[in-house]
């Protein structure tokens, strides 16, 4: 046997390198379902954090109303109390499961407004009926820190409503 015939052999015995349509297609195949398959994995995660949204957007509406109805009692009467202080705080409370941190940052400085605002109205008009405890120019200092934070809240009505409105709608940004 010589040369030229141990390398017909050789190259005999090698498959054929053409392909077909049909080996080649056969050959994407697996790459196309896979690709469908992560599209629809994709979908499916886009569409269960909208059900999530759209699941919590009642609760989290009960939230704003809460912050909307005690910032609306201080707003009509011009005080507040440690017990309407302590409702709203419970009522608003939920919102550290439904919100990012900020409202529950929001929600905290309202509260401690608040009971900010009972402290002095108490040394005003102590609720025991004597007279306020501070007199003359420190009555004024204490007038205005109150009226200061009455005007503060107040501000909050439209600040809560524009600062909620962007965290509790169910369309995405």
């Amino acid at each position: 046997m010589n040369k030229e015939e141990a390398l017909r052999i050789i190259l005999e015995s090698m498959p054929s390198a053409s392909l077909s349509w049909i080996d080649i297609l056969a050959a994407l195949l697996t790459p196309t379902i896979a690709l469908i398959a992560l599209y629809i994995a994709y979908q499916q995660y886009k569409i269960n954090q909208q059900r999530l949204r759209h699941e919590t957007y009642e609760r989290r509406l009960r939230v704003y109303k809460a912050v909307q109805a005690h910032l609306s009692i201080i707003l009509r009467a011009g005080k507040t109390s440690y017990q309407e202080c302590t409702l709203f705080y419970s009522e608003a409370s939920e919102a550290a499961f439904l919100f990012d941190n900020s409202v529950m940052d929001k929600i905290d400085e309202i509260y401690r407004k608040s009971i900010d605002m009972v402290g002095l109205h108490e040394q005003l008009y102590p609720s025991d009926g004597s007279a306020g405890l501070p007199v003359g120019e420190e009555r004024s200092k204490v007038s205005h820190k109150n009226s200061e934070l009455l005007k503060w809240h107040i501000a909050q009505l439209v600040e809560t409503k524009e600062f909620f409105a962007k965290k509790i709608g169910i369309k995405t940004t």
